[in-house]
């Protein structure tokens, strides 16, 4: 055969070629036509070579098809994605792995926990109000607008996200994390929330794939936009661990001052009335809460959930103890002394009854709110309201007890004047005649002693409190704050010494000791003891 003769057999096998190649691309059959050339040979090695490159062609075209199918799903409707980067062809690169699985995983992948949480910027039941001038601005308010981000379960490989398809549900931490942070609007961007509680990011238009990002904070404003704040800097501990160790031991040292007063005052008969139990249980209520908040702070245990609603309980119901015994000051002087009203052993359970339910109950319910608004239950010991957020944590701690205190304080001025109105023998003489009842001066010496030491009592606790409340907003890390907290936690040391220093109690106290053979008591102790009534 010639040259003339290979040159035309070539040129029709290039011809065959071209077509049966144009075939498989237009109808995505793998098929060849057959060739009526009689040399096997050339034919059957082209055939070979040519079903390998149209199968790699249509297998790159069904990849790419797909890929930018699944983008479009997740555009439209935010719920299903893939890479947000276009997978190359593999005419460009053919070692490119085609799906999720061939392709490399991150080192930390997220894995749900228990303490896995969601974290939402606004308390339960209410929504971001967001200024449109300036979007850096943001607020809380009420709303009625559901929260209900999507949350997935992911593998995260290089470029690339595997959504595992299985339901998943994390509960709330409520605030902002951030000291300052970048705003992403749903509009414009795609984020979802992993199953370990960390934001995952997708830029739509592909200039990067995805981050994700632990510290944010997710909500939804009254036009039902999602918004998501994720962290430049985050909000640090500004307290050292040296200064929350020595606070926390000073809280130690005031819990068994406090819890000897309780004892006493529940032991002693002399000390066991209306008034004494009701200091006896205050006494209990701030050791408690002093106790589990220097374990919690000292041993590094998660303060949020129940234990910080335990603590918040515990030292609310010391301060609603402390008004309770205000107004038992101010319900003697205004009612009981000028009527020479005798309390029976029923009357005086029944009142204190009452005591206990409004103690008790005033907290349990601040608490119930905290707990319907998602807000932590620990008080601000500790804290400084460095961010909106973190006041807005303490809407359910700081308020009620400003006032309380506020209102204890008025009580104790209307008790004063209550004082000055039946001030002096004479006068207790003039109501003897007009009323004609028993003036009981003992009653109304032993009231008026018990209500100085409440009132000294309040102004410590306001001077603490004032402290606790600079403490708090101060945005600073000085040295001095380290005074106020200190104040704070010698509360016990404070209440032992108004309450059981005072003359008439320590002859009380003595004579308990001397009934058990423990002291001897001598000149002016032994007769103010026999001038004592039993």
């Amino acid at each position: 055969m010639n040259l003339g003769h290979w040159n035309f057999l070539l040129a029709l096998i290039s011809l065959q070629t071209f077509f049966n190649a144009s075939a498989q691309i237009s109808t995505g059959n793998n098929s060849l036509k057959g060739s009526n050339n009689s040399n096997i040979s050339y034919e059957d090695t082209f055939n070979r070579t040519s079903t390998e490159v149209l199968d790699a062609s249509i297998h790159s075209t069904l990849d790419v098809s797909q890929t930018y199918s699944t983008e479009a799903a997740t555009i439209q409707s935010g719920a299903r994605f893939a890479t947000s980067v276009p997978v190359q062809s593999p005419v460009d690169n053919p070692l490119d792995p085609a799906d999720c699985s061939q392709r490399e995983k991150y080192r930390k992948q997220p894995v749900a926990t228990p303490s896995s949480r969601l974290r939402k910027c606004c308390p339960h039941g209410e929504n971001l109000n967001i200024y449109r001038e300036n979007q850096s601005d943001s607020m809380c308010d009420n709303g009625l607008l559901s929260f209900e981000p999507t949350i997935i379960s992911a593998v995260l490989f290089d470029n690339c996200i595997e959504d595992l398809e299985i339901e998943t549900t994390l509960d709330y931490d409520i605030g902002n994390p951030c000291n300052s942070s970048l705003l992403y609007d749903d509009e414009e961007d795609v984020f979802f929330v992993l199953q370990d509680g960390s934001l995952l990011i997708i830029d739509k238009f592909g200039n990067e794939s995805y981050t994700v990002k632990e510290h944010y904070c997710l909500d939804i404003d009254k036009s039902g936009h999602l918004f998501a704040f994720t962290c430049v800097t985050q909000v640090e501990e500004q307290i050292a661990f040296a200064k929350v160790v020595f606070v926390a031991v000073l809280m130690l040292i005031s819990m068994p001052c406090l819890l000897l007063v309780s004892y006493l005052h529940m032991t002693l008969r002399l000390l066991r009335n209306l008034h004494g139990l009701s200091l006896s249980l205050m006494s209990l209520c701030l050791p408690s809460g002093y106790f589990v908040h220097s374990v919690v702070h000292i041993s590094g245990i998660p303060n949020q959930g129940f234990i910080g609603y335990v603590i918040q309980f515990c030292i609310l119901s010391y301060f609603f103890w402390y008004l309770c015994i205000c107004f038992n000051v101010l319900l003697n002087v205004w009612y009981k002394l000028p009527c020479c009203i005798q309390c029976s052993k029923s009357w005086a359970t029944f009142n204190f009854g009452c005591y206990a339910v409004f103690a008790f109950s005033g907290p349990a319910t601040i608490v119930a709110l905290t707990v319907q608004k998602g807000l932590p239950g620990m008080p601000s010991y500790f804290l400084q309201g460095l961010t909106e957020s973190i006041r807005d944590s303490q809407r359910y701690f700081i308020p009620p007890v400003s006032t309380i205190l506020f209102l204890s304080f008025l009580i104790n001025i209307i008790s004063f004047f209550g004082f000055q109105r039946i001030s002096g023998y004479a006068k207790a003489e003039k109501n003897i005649q007009e009323r004609k009842c028993l003036f009981d001066q003992q009653k109304y010496e032993d009231i008026k002693k018990d209500a100085k030491c409440v009132s000294l009592l309040g102004i410590i606790m306001v001077v603490s409190w004032l402290l606790e409340i600079i403490t708090f907003y101060s945005g600073s890390n000085s040295n001095y704050l380290i005074l106020c907290d200190m104040v704070n936690g010698l509360q016990g040391v404070w209440v032992l010494l108004i309450f059981l220093v005072v003359r008439r109690r320590r002859t009380i106290i003595l004579r308990w000791w001397y009934d058990r053979g423990s002291h001897e008591i001598e000149g002016t102790e032994l007769q103010a003891l026999s001038n004592s009534p039993t």
